[in-house]
């Protein structure tokens, strides 16, 4: 098993390495469970009495060839989650290194769309409904705005860079010029975007709420487009989904709202090709180039 390389704490002279262990379940990434000591100051000059130190949980994202090869900006990420860090809906912020950024650890479950319960039927997963999910996406696109924005055509072209070359087969070279060449769909103004609202990055706290992880992929943006991004991820009814989130926000006129997600989808399915053909290559992973080529025969097939 990899060792976690503890260097990268040597910066940080307020506290104390206890442990580390990989995460499981990052498809971007490959991050790190750590568990820190603080030592807190005496409370009074001339007072004889510590605070006990305190350990604390934070995830360890690093720089690697992954971020570079997904186009993920741990500068960028640190950024987004210190403006939201007021709202309470995402893990906050503890330092950006060089070498990558520590943020909070959220205890709690990610959530499911259904309940289930595990082998012995003791613990039950916890449940958000499509509805739900629509209402922290409407949520999402009212935070404040980044000030850097996902151009889709630019993250398409850094994917492709990065896509072995016995990789592009003249039908996948045809899918690539066709969406490069193509206009893109004409949505709505940019909002706050997160661009991977799944459930798997959804994780329901010990007081009931939810928060968010995983902002690497956050950006301003068309909030249709990352509407259609969650209708994709999640395997949603794209009518009900749309329908839901323009009540979560007041909106009555919806079918533009509908039109702009439909046009938007196939655009998704493009952005996920490449992806998967870029974890692929990292991960060597026959799994990512099964997903990729079902979504070039969908793409095909229209």
């Amino acid at each position: 098993m990899e060792s976690f390389d503890q260097s990268v704490l040597r910066v940080l002279s307020d506290v104390e390495f206890i442990t580390a262990r990989p995460l499981s379940g990052g498809l971007s990434n490959r991050c790190w469970l750590l568990e820190l000591r603080h030592h807190t100051p005496r409370h009074k000059p001339d007072s004889s009495l510590r605070s006990a130190p305190q350990n604390v949980s934070y995830v360890w994202r690093p720089n690697a060839a992954s971020s570079r090869a997904f186009g993920v900006s741990r500068q960028h990420e640190y950024q987004i989650l210190s403006l939201i860090q007021s709202q309470h809906i995402a893990p906050a912020p503890y330092r950006l290194l060089e070498s990558g950024l520590l943020v909070e650890w959220v205890t709690g479950q990610v959530v499911e769309e259904e309940q289930t319960t595990s082998s012995d039927n003791t613990k039950q997963l916890p449940l958000l409904s499509d509805v739900e999910l629509m209402a922290l996406q409407a949520r999402v696109h009212q935070l404040p705005m980044p000030t850097w924005r996902l151009e889709v055509k630019s993250k398409a072209e850094h994917y492709w860079q990065f896509i072995p070359e016995h990789v592009k087969t003249p039908l996948l070279q045809s899918v690539y010029a066709d969406f490069q060449y193509n206009a893109l769909p004409i949505g709505f103004a940019d909002t706050c975007c997160h661009h991977d609202l799944g459930r798997y990055n959804i994780i329901q706290t010990e007081d009931g709420g939810y928060k968010i992880i995983d902002w690497e992929y956050a950006a301003a943006g068309d909030p249709s487009l990352d509407l259609a991004l969650t209708i994709n991820a999640n395997g949603l009814d794209p009518l009900m989904a749309v329908n839901a989130y323009c009540s979560a926000l007041q909106i009555t006129g919806t079918q533009e709202w509908h039109q702009a997600v439909a046009l938007w989808q196939p655009w998704c399915e493009f952005l996920s090709l490449l992806w998967f053909l870029v974890g692929a290559e990292l991960w060597q992973d026959d799994t990512y180039t099964e997903q990729a080529l079902q979504l070039l025969v969908t793409l095909t097939d229209k």
